[in-house]
């Protein structure tokens, strides 16, 4: 609340009528969003230009036009903003290589090797969808790259399509919430401020911190798709060219990139230096084996710089874009103490102690969650600077905030019909029927009954918010100190953070 406090709230008249004309940007790219949303239009450089619209009409609403573009170009500066940039730029290299290293060909590889048919089937969709989306960060590359092999794959050898598809959307959303790579890992990190020193909540002390909610969901997940699978082993001729087709060996050593990063994201190093060891290491293992070639990494075609780094970078662009321009609405609304206003008011509900802080954060993201039909990314951007104001106000460390921020987002998100991962399955898996005659693309009315890892990660949250269970409190210079120690003496209070710093 002391970043809000210090700002200059008399400037109630930079804009004519009234100062609530600073969230016409934020509130015009929310409407258009949905708008586009509706109409099957997800592309970031859609919502980019969305957001810019609404910043060139708010100005239309300022008193002082200059000092109203002066506050967009700050806020386009904003240091949230520019690690975001970074960060997007580095995962793109990184999610284009593991793509092209073919280990999602590694993974079918592996099951018919083992022998992995029926149920075991049903989980192994599960756990390779979900290794993709961990190792990539992207779910949307996850639905693009698996379920054309997965799906017919499995839907031959006897099982469910809706249960095939909510494996495989669960994997997605898995790797979403999971990766330290994804995109609403970054965001759910990078909106949470710390109070008691400079920067927001480091990505490796997130992802170490959300494995005690990650991994019982993760259990919880497979136990109920093996259960679900029972009674469905079958191995068809279709199977087996599906198989022959899309099995590669080699490209299992590309698991191993995948096991650089997450040991050093969780050790503790910056995103920033995991991604390098495991941008490296996948480069020269890939070169090694003859997963890529020279030409894959980089090459220039015409006047165009092609491959893996130069298709990377690009390919970011617009989805680092979107998100400058949203940081941009956004200070609009912080500088004109709009959201202090807005937290204020939620405040005075149910967010008197720590729990109801929580719930209203969860609330709040939820809500965003229908409201934006889904659209992770966006609703990791709205829905963090107010969960940083709600939970900071209560001392909650940005650790437990952002988590909390996370698992909102990545669970409603994949499970509901009218959402966009619903339409990107269907979407995905229609052309398929040429190729499969025997395919039946199910309801997208069935998700929200087999996408089982969004709603165990979403209970698993609410549990943890009425229990107590995992809530960690911001102590000096940013110190972990778990809710038990919150108001013990000093000395105690150092000793308990220091333990827990050990044990996670």
């Amino acid at each position: 609340m002391n970043s809000i406090n210090s700002q200059d709230t008399s400037s109630t008249s930079a804009f004519y009528f009234t100062r609530w004309f600073a969230l016409m940007p934020l509130g015009l790219f929310i409407l258009l969003t949905v708008a586009l949303s509706l109409k099957g239009v997800f592309a970031a450089e859609a919502m980019a230009a969305m957001g810019l619209i609404g910043l060139i009409l708010g100005s239309f609403f300022s008193r002082k036009k200059s000092e109203y573009w002066a506050d967009v170009v700050e806020g386009l500066g904003d240091d949230a903003g520019m690690l975001v940039l970074a960060l997007f730029l580095i995962v793109g290299i990184y999610g284009k290589m593991m793509g092209k290293a073919q280990v999602a060909e590694g993974l079918i590889w592996f099951s018919t090797t083992v022998g992995i048919k029926g149920a075991f089937f049903v989980m192994f969709t599960y756990i390779a969808s979900a290794l993709f989306g961990v190792a990539t960060g992207t779910s949307l590359g996850t639905i693009f790259t698996m379920a054309p092999v997965l799906f017919p794959a499995a839907v031959a050898m006897g099982v469910s399509p809706a249960i095939a598809a909510g494996a495989i959307l669960s994997g997605a959303a898995t790797g979403d919430h999971f990766a330290p790579v994804s995109d609403t890992t970054i965001l759910s990190s990078s909106t949470q401020q710390y109070r008691t020193r400079k920067g927001s909540a480091d990505i490796g002390g997130v992802v170490r911190a959300r494995m005690k909610y990650v991994i019982p969901a993760f259990l919880i997940t497979i136990v109920l798709y093996f259960l679900f699978g029972l009674g469905s082993e079958s191995t068809t001729a279709v199977t087996q060219e599906i198989i022959q087709k899309y099995s590669h060996a080699p490209g299992m050593l590309m698991l191993i990139p995948i096991c650089i990063v997450l040991y050093f994201a969780i050790k503790g190093k910056t995103v920033f230096e995991a991604l390098t060891y495991g941008i490296l290491s996948g480069m020269v293992i890939g070169l090694v084996s003859g997963l890529l070639t020279p030409v894959d990494i980089f090459h220039i075609e015409g006047r165009k710089i092609k491959g893996i780094i130069g298709e990377g970078v690009t390919d970011m662009l617009p989805v680092v874009v979107m998100i400058m321009i949203l940081m941009a609405a956004y200070h609009l609304t912080r500088k004109h103490g709009l959201i202090e206003s807005v937290v204020d008011r939620l405040q005075k509900g149910i967010s008197k102690t720590p729990r109801g802080a929580e719930m209203m954060m969860m609330g709040v993201t939820t809500f965003l969650n229908f409201l934006l039909l889904g659209s992770t990314g966006r609703i990791s951007v709205i829905a963090g600077p107010i969960n940083d104001e709600l939970g900071s106000g209560q001392k909650l460390h940005p650790y437990r905030r952002a988590n909390i921020s996370d698992a909102c987002t990545s669970s409603f998100s994949y499970m509901m019909p009218w959402h966009i991962w619903a339409f990107v399955m269907i979407a995905t898996l229609e052309p398929l029927v040429n190729v499969y005659p025997f395919i039946k693309v199910p309801s997208p009315t069935s998700f929200p009954f087999v996408t089982f890892y969004p709603a165990a990660i979403f209970l698993i949250i609410l549990v943890s918010i009425i229990s107590g269970f995992g809530r960690i409190f911001e102590g000096e210079d940013g110190r972990v100190i778990p809710a038990d120690y919150q108001n013990e003496i000093p000395e105690e209070a150092l000793e308990a953070a220091e333990k827990y710093e050990k044990v996670v």
